[in-house]
């Protein structure tokens, strides 16, 4: 499944964004994700894993919830390969976050997957694999959102998903991938 990063809450795109484009795949049970970024000025301060990577630079974020769950879980990687996964019980636990009643390294996640970043001639590219156990049919809803750093402006984000606010945490908008061996 091919998609494009978009900025559906605004009515146009703003001013500086960059086109990406996520392709979602299942096989061996694995789900697999690599995103082309455009991007004109890769940048990143992440010097280790499970940094508050979305605050540090340019950041593609992954987000997994089997349909019929209300735990989620996220995974991150940098343009320099540092990753971060968190695991939320609800989308509760965002709003906790959100309001200081909680902290993030509380969600951290030991799952073990496979995240890189990787430069290109026009921007970068991240690619995750990470364990999915299911069987065909299985329905999943996957969401790919990016955080497009600059050096003299504010981060540009964007989702495959068609978020009516800017707020990533919203699987009720995320797309549901039917799990197919391809």
């Amino acid at each position: 499944m091919n998609l494009p990063l978009l900025q559906a809450w605004l009515p146009t795109p703003e001013l500086g964004f960059l086109p990406a484009t996520a392709c979602f795949a299942w096989k061996e049970a694995k789900l697999e994700l690599t995103v082309d970024l455009t991007d004109q000025d890769v940048i990143t301060s992440a010097t280790a894993s499970n940094q508050r990577l979305w605050e540090l630079g340019d950041v593609v974020e992954l987000f997994v919830q089997r349909v019929g769950e209300s735990a989620y879980r996220e995974y991150q990687v940098t343009p320099n390969g540092f990753t971060l996964a968190l695991s939320y019980p609800h989308s509760s636990g965002v709003a906790a976050v959100r309001s200081g009643a909680r902290q993030i390294d509380e969600f951290f996640s030991d799952t073990a997957f496979m995240a890189q970043g990787k430069l290109t001639a026009k921007g970068w590219r991240a690619h995750f694999s990470i364990p999915l156990v299911g069987s065909l049919g299985d329905r999943i809803r996957v969401s790919c959102c990016r955080y497009d750093a600059g050096t003299e402006r504010s981060p540009i984000i964007s989702s495959t998903s068609h978020h009516p606010v800017r707020d990533f945490h919203r699987p009720q908008d995320w797309r549901e991938m039917i799990l197919m061996e391809e």
